[in-house]
């Protein structure tokens, strides 16, 4: 018998196996209960956390002879055919490969024929996101009006892509990442089965690089199983996936504390020697900072071993909260800039040497900060004051000039009376302060042709008609700004001006018989060749 890889032998066969999902499986067993079956699902979340192995546990479930029930039998004819994938009424389609209308027409087709052995005829599409836009449209009148005993379960990992049409359709379930805790517990479960011996540091450095897939760690696992047989250690996982052990992270932080930049520079060529990608070092020396960081703050990581806790807590003491996200910023902008570097390695040198002169740093950023900030001297009696008698006036060439005179503010108006004279002398005060309104509208004002002045009221008048309207739409404003000025209530009326249109200038057309009078040589060719005066287009 051929060997069968982890990922297929221990998929999840019924809803209890169904890890981290038990907001869906509970939702999905009370329905298939109360027989509260809907005829479309769409099942969305990230890689290997269960959304196809949940399609066929709900299609067994469905279709169980002893059923339907939430809990499948999986002895019965139709759940053997289902586990293996021969079953003529559950029709498992790849949605990458079967994108076009045409596939879709012909799976209409097979919906006029009714399940051959079981009670639902069940379609299930995988990766339903890569359906083209016409697929999904002719897929729309069947999802509206659907057959009798037809159930569609639709699995996707992008759902923004599938139309919002046909989500409307479908009972929607969101997968959720399965925490690392639930990962290390299965994969202890199933070595203890296959009888194989691993370290809770492997088994912890497995989950976390399978990024909350159970798919993808059970693989990862039979990689490991492939090199190291029944002895998994965690020196080995490290081989295989090429992975930097935490120690490493901390010599460089210890490094990094120490103010030490010849060794740090040493530790990176040495991770440089052994072949180890930039790239992902860099994203791994994230990682292990975003750790330092949340165990500073108090909060628990479930991501880490626990044997290695205390590590990360004793070298947490060396830095403060503030300096280590000084670093992370750090590291974050090297990354993008080592993705377009010619010398990736160059920059990380310079990154190490800087990470050495932190305190440098900040205390270079905390001087320009307070550079104008001072404030008057505490004891004026610590300053060294030049001697009188050795002092000599320097020449006039070499004076340095006075400082300009600063600009004092401007002292508060006091309000006068409103007349023709005190109008004239506030103006251009009163210009100033309606640029503060815009500056269009200090422009039009400007612009008035006239000003009249009778009592306690101000005619303007205008000869545009855009002056005109923008003063209107601020008539409030200005009499704000007028009422701050002068003590009486001026009241600004607007007119605006009739401008007589351009006077029309008759230019008389010139004749060929005029043109031969002004010129003898326009006479003598008119007379030899007939010509014509032709008017031009």
């Amino acid at each position: 018998m051929s060997y069968i890889v982890l990922a297929r032998k221990y998929r999840p066969q019924s809803f209890p196996e169904v890890y981290a999902q038990e907001h869906v499986t509970q939702i999905l067993q009370s329905a298939i209960e109360s027989k509260r079956i809907a005829h479309a699902y769409l099942f969305t979340g990230p890689r290997g956390v269960g959304k196809t192995s949940m399609a066929r546990i709900m299609a067994k479930s469905l279709n169980c002879l002893e059923g339907p029930s939430s809990h499948p039998c999986n002895v019965c004819s139709n759940c053997t055919e289902i586990t293996a994938g021969t079953s003529p009424d559950v029709i498992e389609i790849d949605g990458a490969s079967n994108t076009g209308v045409d596939d879709i027409r012909e799976l209409q087709r097979e919906l006029l024929y009714a399940a051959s052995s079981s009670l639902y005829k069940i379609y299930i599409i995988d990766e339903v996101h890569m359906l083209s836009k016409n697929a999904f449209n002719a897929l729309l009148k069947t999802l509206e009006e659907p057959p009798e005993n037809v159930v569609f379960i639709f699995a996707t990992t992008e759902p923004q892509k599938v139309l919002a049409t046909i989500i409307s359709r479908c009972q929607r379930y969101d997968f959720k990442r399965i925490p690392i805790e639930a990962i290390v517990e299965r994969l202890k479960d199933i070595c203890a089965v296959e009888n194989i011996r691993i370290d809770s540091e492997s088994l912890y450095l497995i989950a976390r690089k399978a990024d909350g897939g159970m798919r993808d760690a059970l693989s990862l696992m039979d990689q490991a199983i492939s090199y190291c047989v029944n002895d998994i250690t965690i020196d080995k996982v490290r081989q295989i996936f090429g992975l930097i052990p935490n120690q490493v992270f901390q010599r460089f932080f210890q490094l990094i504390d120490a103010k030490d930049a010849p060794a740090l520079i040493r530790e990176l060529h040495l991770v440089f020697e052994q072949g180890t990608d930039l790239q992902e070092f860099l994203v791994n020396l994230l990682e292990f900072i975003r750790v330092l960081i949340l165990r500073k703050l108090g909060v628990q990581t479930q991501d880490i071993n626990p044997d290695e806790l205390a590590a990360f807590d004793e070298l947490g003491t060396l830095f403060s909260q503030n300096k280590l996200l000084y670093i992370l910023s750090m590291l974050i902008a090297s990354r993008a800039d080592l993705k377009s570097s010619s010398n990736p390695y160059l920059l990380l040198e310079a990154l190490m040497i800087k990470l050495c002169k932190l305190d440098e740093m900040e205390d270079l950023a905390a001087m320009i900060n307070n550079l104008g900030t001072a404030g008057p001297i505490a004891n004026p009696s610590n300053i060294v004051r030049p001697n009188p008698s050795l002092s000599r006036p320097l020449p006039a060439s070499v004076v340095p000039p006075e400082p300009p005179m600063q600009s004092q503010e401007e002292p508060e108006h006091i309000k006068q009376d409103f007349n023709e004279e005190n109008l004239a002398t506030l103006w251009p005060r009163i210009l100033v302060r309606t640029k503060k309104i815009s500056n269009m509208c200090s422009l039009a004002l400007d612009s008035s042709k006239q000003r009249a002045v009778q009592g306690k009221h101000l005619s303007l008048s205008l000869e545009s008609q855009t002056n005109y309207n923008l003063l209107k739409s601020n008539l409030d404003k200005l009499h704000e700004i007028f009422s701050e000025l002068f003590h009486n209530k001026v009241q600004i009326s607007l007119k605006l001006l009739e401008v007589e249109p351009p006077t029309k200038v008759h230019i008389r057309r010139r004749t060929l018989e005029d043109l031969k009078q002004e010129s003898p040589e326009v006479a003598r060719f008119a007379e030899l060749t007939d010509a014509i005066l032709v008017p031009s287009p």
